[in-house]
């Protein structure tokens, strides 16, 4: 990743946002973002997403921070993500896919200069979407208990065998983030390996899961003797646990980093709020309601304000750990409570023919539909407070 520039001035903030929503207007794909309904329904939404998010690439607005010579840049700085994120998400625009950022991140840290030179511009032309295969069944948060092989060959070349499961992306992902074990008589940690695996690639096949909001998002990823050359291997044999524990930590925090999602949830139980009437009157008028807003109001400013300190602390080098475990945490719980909630609200009340509240009214179901699904992705709320029982308070393990 690039260094930090000097950081930029509030004019100069101002003026990057006003360019990111100009790019955003002009050039965002026709059709709103969806919770829980991320993926492209069809071809042609598949075309048009790979273009807006390769074109976020092209303006500078994504991948900013990688190396220069890899297409990042040298004025780049921290606060210009955190604008960029805001704006996409405020336009309810789709946002770039959290497991491409995640394999470009362990490439950077992890590949060879070659992997770097061939996976990276396909990442950038949106040529590669990738996906994680981590989880699997009998496992799910818990990637320590892998049990996919990879057996190396005396040319060099791998053969994968296992089943990947809740893998978001995968029926249209064009590249795999795998975490195999390598050596058999390891466990746990130990043992590991990542490779880079191409999803074409003979003895992959992908079952599409139908989500609870009548949505394909998650698949099962089965690997049937699934030849890796010798370069797919991403680091050292071995290395894998290292890998994917720094590629995450740089995920969750990535998670965390869309608290504005619960801005946007905020809004909607607002906007219900005041045109359903409950007793004859505005529900936003019943103390009890009125009360409960406020209560996940300030629990989403909390989670804000958390993200706004570690942005702070990230640019001064102040960075704690399990900071991404924290984020990760308090933004999945707090957007389950705030949607549940507004969700419960919603199927209870009329807004009447006012337009925007029944946007408001479905967009808090689609939300809430897919809730669950941020308090399991990039590792479960349970796995996060163990994390953070470890790594922050120091507590033993056992």
């Amino acid at each position: 990743m690039t260094g930090l520039g000097s950081r930029p001035n509030a004019e100069q903030l101002a003026e990057f946002r006003d360019r990111v929503r100009a790019h955003i207007a002009e050039h965002a794909p026709p059709f709103r973002a969806r919770e829980g309904h991320r993926a492209p329904e069809n071809a042609e939404q598949e075309t048009q997403l790979r273009a807006w998010f390769a074109g976020l690439f092209e303006a500078g607005f994504v991948g900013a921070d990688w190396p220069i010579e890899y297409g990042g840049r040298a004025d780049h700085h921290p606060l210009h993500d955190r604008i960029v994120s805001e704006e996409i998400l405020r336009a309810r625009a789709p946002r770039p896919v959290d497991q491409v950022n995640l394999a470009a991140h362990v490439l950077l840290h992890f590949g060879s200069e070659d992997q770097k030179r061939a996976l990276l511009p396909p990442i950038r032309r949106s040529e590669h979407v990738w996906c994680q295969l981590l989880s699997e069944p009998d496992a799910g948060s818990d990637i320590a208990a892998v049990r996919s092989r990879g057996v190396q060959r005396d040319d060099g070349s791998w053969v994968i065998d296992g089943q990947k499961t809740w893998i978001t992306d995968a029926h249209w992902a064009d590249m795999g983030l795998a975490l195999i074990r390598t050596d058999p008589t390891s466990s746990r940690h130990h043992g590991l390996s990542v490779f880079a695996v191409p999803l074409s690639a003979p003895g992959v096949e992908v079952r599409p899961i139908r989500t609870i909001g009548d949505a394909i998002e998650i698949n099962e990823v089965f690997l049937s003797g699934v030849v890796v050359d010798a370069d797919g291997l991403i680091g050292e044999a071995g290395q894998g646990w290292s890998i994917i524990m720094a590629g995450l930590d740089f995920e969750r925090f990535g998670i965390g980093g869309n608290v504005i999602l619960l801005e946007l949830l905020i809004a909607d139980l607002v906007t219900v709020a005041r045109n359903a009437l409950v007793d004859g009157i505005p529900a936003l008028s019943h103390a009890d309601i009125r009360q409960e807003v406020a209560d996940l109001a300030v629990e989403a400013e909390v989670a804000k304000a958390f993200i706004d300190d570690h942005v702070e602390r990230l640019i001064i080098g102040a960075e704690q750990p399990g900071d991404g475990s924290i984020a990760k945490l308090s933004f999945a719980e707090t957007y389950h409570r705030l949607s549940a909630y507004g969700a419960e609200l919603a199927a209870a009340v009329d807004v009447g023919a006012d337009a925007e509240a029944q946007h408001a009214k479905e967009r808090l179901r689609e939300c809430w539909l897919w809730s669950r699904a941020y308090t399991v992705s990039g590792g479960s709320s349970e796995m996060m407070r163990n994390i953070l029982a470890k790594r922050r308070l120091m507590l033993p393990s056992g």
